[in-house]
């Protein structure tokens, strides 16, 4: 891992009976060194029973990250740019994101490079990985980059799975915030849990170089 700020050793836990809105991983802010440009985040993760009891839940993963909240103090907004991990093949575009009208926007079996921003997102339908879907009970390593040049690269490899890779540079046009540092791991919910699931995050570093 290249040489930067790290905070190592933070481990995760998301299950079934969880809130979304209060259950999440989150870093407001990760010292930036003077010389970076890059913002990087790694880790395990495993779902046990998620892909077959909730199969159109999914994670958000986000670097540069900023958290919108509303008046009760629940995150009301994201913004930031990086990947989702889970089923999106269903995705359709939040009502007045004009952004994801233009060509490219379309969801993914496994995962995919993803920017957000207040009332908006916007999904690379051609950088998915993993098609044919995430597995339940195997351990996945994740690295994802995010520069000031908006690139964003991620890494993904299964216990027995040679690593896939996808990079896109992000819109300029994308109204994402400027000047963010933070990093953010949340659940967005499916409709429907057939039985109780989890998913571990394991050994999540992030930091810069």
């Amino acid at each position: 891992m290249p040489d930067s700020v790290v905070r190592m050793n933070s481990d995760f836990v998301f299950a079934s009976r969880d809130e979304a809105a209060s259950h999440y991983w989150h870093l407001p802010e990760v010292t930036r060194p003077a010389h970076a440009n890059t913002q990087w985040l790694a880790f395990r993760f495993r779902l046990d029973g998620m892909a077959a009891h909730s199969p159109a839940s999914h994670f958000a993963v986000v670097l540069r990250a900023r958290l919108g909240f509303d008046a009760s103090l629940r995150p009301a907004t994201i913004s930031g740019r990086g990947l989702t991990l889970g089923d999106t093949s269903l995705a359709q575009p939040a009502p007045g994101n004009r952004y994801a009208m233009q060509p490219g926007f379309g969801g993914a079996r496994g995962a995919q490079i993803e920017s957000f921003w207040p009332g908006g997102n916007f999904l690379y339908r051609d950088s998915g990985v993993f098609a044919q879907g995430l597995r339940d009970h195997v351990w996945y390593r994740v690295q994802l980059h995010v520069n000031d040049a908006r690139w964003i690269a991620v890494e993904i490899a299964g216990d027995d799975d040679l690593p896939q890779r996808a990079c896109v540079q992000d819109r300029a046009e994308h109204p994402v915030a400027e000047g963010a540092t933070g990093a953010l791991i949340a659940l967005g919910r499916g409709p429907h849990d057939s039985d109780e699931w989890s998913a571990q995050f394991r050994d999540i570093a992030c930091g810069w170089f």
